[in-house]
């Protein structure tokens, strides 16, 4: 952990140079990184974030400029990367900001996390998900809800069934049978997208597509992975504007709801945050739930507001 003197901001900085990465300091809040390097740059502020445990934004209204926020001792502080590219990018800019203003209208915000990080708890801390406005969904009674679901359930119950020698948990059958689970959640989204667009409701979901690409997570004698496929999987999952990615020490987590190993909460973790830099949100929000509740209802609360300003 940070000593209290430590500058947040300055000390990322300097795990930056350890990296040896090409990033020109132009400002004091304000650095240059080739496009190559980005994603570097930003494994490096994951990482560092959650050792650390701190909260922090990745804002990306324009295709070469991201605003980050750092959110640590009662402090929010703000440093903006710009993207050098080695290419005229015009064109993507272009369209980029045409993507930007297509999806902040269409109001899907997933809350990812494993079970007993606290995702409903922060959530109905913040917001009131029985107002009219709100339509809050938990991704797995979507599925499971489904005609296609139940028809198909019944029958590979039985043969993973015989597979496995014992009856399968739910959450082990959805593992196997996870292009079951994609098929269903793609045949129901349009009807969020309907209750954002028209509607003009906003739309809460607890747990999103990207679950299903990690393989072997609800197998507790096996190791979580990441799909051989999942990039592939990952270019049928619709883009959202904002995700919500909630995280804490396998301690914590397993302290709440026992479901998982110490090495399968890591997994989930660095696994979502590597899908968001596959397929990123324009707004990436990382919340540490091992905080003091009233930190984290103070840093969604803050996100959420510039959220629905945009």
């Amino acid at each position: 952990m940070l000593e209290p003197k430590e500058d947040i901001v300055i000390t990322l900085f300097e795990k930056v140079k350890e990296k040896n990465l090409n990033i020109e300091l132009k400002e004091e809040n304000r650095v240059l990184v080739k496009n190559e390097e980005l994603n570097s740059f930003l494994k490096i502020l994951f990482r560092f974030c959650s050792k650390n445990r701190i909260c922090f934004n990745i804002l990306r209204e324009e295709l070469d400029f991201l605003t980050i926020e750092i959110y640590d001792k009662e402090e929010i502080k703000t440093f903006f990367i710009e993207v050098e590219y080695s290419y005229d990018i015009t064109k993507e800019k272009k369209e980029y900001k045409k993507s930007f203003n297509k999806y902040k209208n269409r109001k899907i915000y997933p809350i990812v996390g494993p079970d007993g990080v606290g995702k409903t708890t922060l959530l109905t801390s913040v917001i009131d998900i029985k107002k009219k406005d709100i339509l809050y969904k938990r991704f797995k009674k979507i599925v499971r809800r489904s005609i296609i679901y139940n028809v198909m359930y019944p029958i590979n119950r039985i043969f993973l069934k015989r597979k496995l020698g014992v009856k399968p948990e739910k959450d082990q059958h959805d593992d196997v049978h996870y292009l079951l689970v994609l098929l269903a959640g793609l045949f129901y989204y349009p009807f969020l997208v309907f209750n954002s667009n028209f509607r003009k409701k906003i739309v809460f979901v607890d747990r999103f597509f990207n679950d299903y690409l990690l393989e072997n997570i609800s197998f507790l004698d096996r190791k979580t992975s990441l799909r051989k496929n999942w990039r592939r999987l990952l270019s049928l999952i619709p883009t959202v504007f904002w995700t919500i990615h909630l995280d804490a020490k396998p301690k914590i987590i397993l302290s709440r709801k026992d479901e998982l190993k110490k090495r399968d909460v890591k997994k989930y973790k660095s696994y979502n945050f590597k899908i968001y830099l596959a397929k990123p949100s324009f707004i990436y929000t990382y919340i540490n739930t091992g905080l003091e509740l009233e930190k984290c209802k103070f840093f969604l609360e803050h996100t959420y507001n510039n959220v629905l300003e945009k």
